[in-house]
């Protein structure tokens, strides 16, 4: 019987933890408006902005490709 009693406890702790979301009129009405107020703020960037953003992801790409090819040629040449 104390067996069974702290099992119960266990499943009814974990059950606790778990969150149920319901999906309700007044939530989505909530996030379109949130959703609406971002795109509102919104804006194109510059070609200036958008180069500058372009390049520090490119560096980023190469930059690790680079490691990957470094690693690459470690594992392979140097530990057979």
């Amino acid at each position: 019987m104390s067996g069974e009693k702290k099992t119960e406890k266990k499943a009814t702790s974990s059950a606790k933890n778990v969150k149920i979301s319901v999906i309700s009129r007044q939530g989505v009405s909530e996030f379109i408006h949130k959703y609406l107020r971002v795109l509102k703020l919104a804006r194109r960037p510059t070609k200036d902005e958008f180069f500058k953003i372009s390049v520090v992801a490119a560096a980023g790409i190469a930059v690790i490709g680079i490691l990957g090819f470094i690693t690459y040629l470690i594992y392979h040449y140097l530990l057979p």
